[in-house]
Order: C-alpha cells, then sequence, then structure tokens
C-alpha cells in the first residue's frame, strides 16, 4: 500500500487583492454613474457668468430678426474673397454620360 502525500496549496493573496479591487472599482463607477445625485447647472457654472435664469429668458427670435434687419440692401453679405480653386481633386465619374 503506497502512501500517497498531497502538498496543500497556498492562497494566492496578490489575486485575491486584484479581484477586490476591480469590485470596487465597478462598484464606485455604477454608483457615480447611476445612483449619485445630479448637480444642477447653478453649482456648475462661474459665477462670472449671468444668473441661468437671465440666459433662459433670451429671445433668439428677436435677435435674429435685428440681425436680418441690419444686412446691407440685397439681402446678402458683401463676399470679399473668391471661391477656393483648388484644381481638379479625384476621379471622374464613370458613371455620368456627357
Amino acid at each position: 500500500m503506497a502512501i500517497i502525500l498531497e502538498e496543500k496549496q497556498q492562497f494566492n493573496w496578490r489575486a485575491f487583492a486584484a479581484v477586490i479591487a476591480i469590485v470596487l472599482f465597478l462598484g464606485a463607477g455604477a454608483y457615480y454613474l447611476f445612483f449619485a445625485p445630479v448637480p444642477g447647472i447653478e453649482t456648475i457654472a462661474p459665477s462670472q457668468l449671468k444668473s441661468t435664469k437671465e440666459l433662459s429668458g433670451i429671445d433668439f427670435q428677436s435677435d435674429l430678426n435685428r440681425v436680418t434687419s441690419e444686412l446691407p440692401p440685397g439681402g446678402k453679405f458683401r463676399n470679399y474673397i473668391g471661391q477656393p480653386s483648388v484644381g481638379i481633386t479625384g476621379r471622374t465619374n464613370p458613371f455620368l454620360k456627357y
């Protein structure tokens, strides 16, 4: 009859610590992503800006009307430069009939 001695395997503390760190990281990420209170814009906006109530009261339609009313006659802005000339770019389309 033979006697078989088995060696007791030691506990791997590094792997255990790595798994615990990953679980804690994922748990903290899930908390901040799904359960943490969301800060309002009042706490994010710098104090130098106007209050958010004043900003939300801006009427963009009246500002647009004011800008378009100040256009030169003809309703177009003046073009100070010509169209860019880049030459021929790419291949010609083989499906176009001339």
